[in-house]
């Protein structure tokens, strides 16, 4: 009988670890969906001066901004969080015995004692090593976007800081479908109870 690629125990601290980080990505994205496609502040303005009448169209705008402004702060604070996530998922790696680190676990997965499914094995956990460094890159530039200026960062990299970050989310995105397709694919195959084993740890 073979033995199912990732299944393993999964300590209490890796699975908060996970639910979080996902948690906290869901909603980042979440608040972009809704401050940069839903919330219209020209028509959010019309609305509050329709039920308002009072409301001078300047005090509109300023109030429909402010929906804007409050998902921006949502969004900035959850990136700090995963920043603190981050942090200590890399300390945890180089805190990890030898064998435990994600670079140990590739080697191990490519060297010839892994078998057959170690290159798949090593595909995966190189994955979550660029995942890693994606994330890295979306959440410094991030944090300058969103502190530069305060900091003295010239207005001038504020345009290519944007675009960075945005490529990185759609990077961000196109993992996180892979990875769903993946979980989905490995638990109806391979790895049937992947999923509980992640809730429940194994």
């Amino acid at each position: 009988m073979s033995v199912p690629m990732f299944r393993g125990k999964r300590t209490l601290g890796l699975r908060l670890w996970h639910w979080s980080n996902s948690l906290l990505i869901a909603g980042m994205l979440l608040t972009v969906v809704l401050r940069d496609y839903l919330v219209n502040v020209r028509e959010h303005a019309r609305m509050i001066q329709a039920a308002l009448p009072s409301v001078t169209p300047d005090q509109a705008r300023d109030i429909a901004m402010s929906y804007k402004d409050a998902l921006w702060t949502w969004h900035v604070d959850m990136g700090l969080a995963l920043v603190a996530l981050l942090v200590l998922r890399v300390a945890v790696e180089f805190a990890a015995p030898k064998g435990d680190a994600l670079c140990s676990k590739i080697k191990k997965a490519l060297s010839p004692e892994a078998g057959p499914d170690g290159k798949m094995v090593a595909a995966v956990k190189s994955s979550h090593a660029l995942f890693y460094a994606g994330l890295t890159v979306i959440l410094a530039t991030g944090v300058l976007l969103a502190y530069g200026r305060g900091w003295g960062l010239p207005d001038s990299l504020h345009g290519p800081l944007r675009e960075v970050h945005e490529a990185m989310m759609y990077a961000i995105l196109a993992f996180v479908a892979a990875h769903l397709i993946g979980v989905v694919k490995a638990e109806k195959t391979t790895d049937p109870g992947l999923v509980s084993d992640m809730i429940h740890g194994g």
